[in-house]
């Protein structure tokens, strides 16, 4: 396999931080230099002699185990663990957070663990001689394939099966893209609209230019953080864009009916 870009989540989640956070960007700096810690302190505890096998087992057992980092179910949906910042203060987060410091770590110290986009939460696979080894970012361990399909039926229902791709390595472009859905999704639902909007408006003229057949959904997702702000006016431009060059999308239909009171706010706002 030629070089694969581990740091790609890792890059993706601090540009985000550095679209959607009101600091000015100040914490950049502190993060860098954690990452850059816990590289040294993996580097130090890892034998350079050791097997890559062992070498994977014993970055588990840092991050998990003496470095305390782990998912909280509580905060699982949480826009915090979407923030480096926090996550390696607090040493908690969510499978993609975790998941982007362990990649990141792989790559420091060249070892063969990839990204999976498993239809539940982003999974990792360590790929050593000719064998696989799933691994959840969760809580770092290992899960057989069995383990996978049980999850996979507890998402879409028993007897569902999955398919290869389920479990395939994830490119950097589509990973990239998972994350973004995800931080749009996690923010639009905690109503930090601000923090939406710019991301979203940083994402349009990549997406017109690379690929114009998702401009229509990044427009609505924009329309749905302007309605919950209140700018009906601008959101049913945008809505309606979506509506006209995706009507056959099952959300059209619903944004179909909300258009007429959307409109009905706008005229009274005219009259008041």
């Amino acid at each position: 396999m030629e070089k694969y870009n581990r740091q790609a989540l890792y890059l993706a989640m601090e540009q985000f931080y550095l679209i959607t956070t009101e600091d000015g960007g100040e914490d950049l700096q502190t993060i860098r230099a954690m990452m850059g810690g816990l590289v040294r302190k993996a580097r130090r505890a890892i034998p350079a002699e050791a097997d890559v096998k062992t070498k994977i087992h014993q970055l588990l057992q840092l991050v998990y185990g003496e470095w305390g980092f782990a998912c909280d179910p509580d905060t699982y949906f949480k826009a915090e663990n979407l923030y480096l910042s926090y996550v390696l203060r607090a040493k908690r987060g969510m499978p993609v957070s975790l998941g982007c410091i362990l990649l990141y770590l792989a790559d420091k110290l060249t070892l063969p663990l990839f990204p999976v986009l498993f239809p539940t939460q982003l999974m990792l696979r360590a790929d050593v001689d000719d064998s696989v080894a799933f691994i959840d970012p969760w809580n770092g361990q290992y899960l057989m394939q069995e383990d996978l399909q049980k999850l996979y039926e507890g998402a879409f229902g028993f007897g569902a099966t999955m398919a290869q791709e389920d479990l395939a390595i994830a490119t950097p472009e589509a990973l990239r893209e998972r994350f973004a859905q995800l931080a749009k999704n996690t923010l639009i639902r905690e109503d930090l609209n601000d923090a939406a909007l710019k991301y979203i408006d940083s994402r349009l003229f990549f997406i017109e230019q690379s690929r114009p057949k998702d401009y229509a959904y990044e427009l609505r997702d924009r329309g749905l953080v302007l309605a919950q702000m209140g700018a009906y006016h601008a959101a049913v431009e945008d809505l309606q864009y979506f509506i006209d060059h995706c009507p056959e999308d099952p959300t059209a239909y619903m944004l179909m009916a909300q258009l007429p009171e959307m409109r009905k706010e706008i005229k009274n706002e005219l009259l008041n």
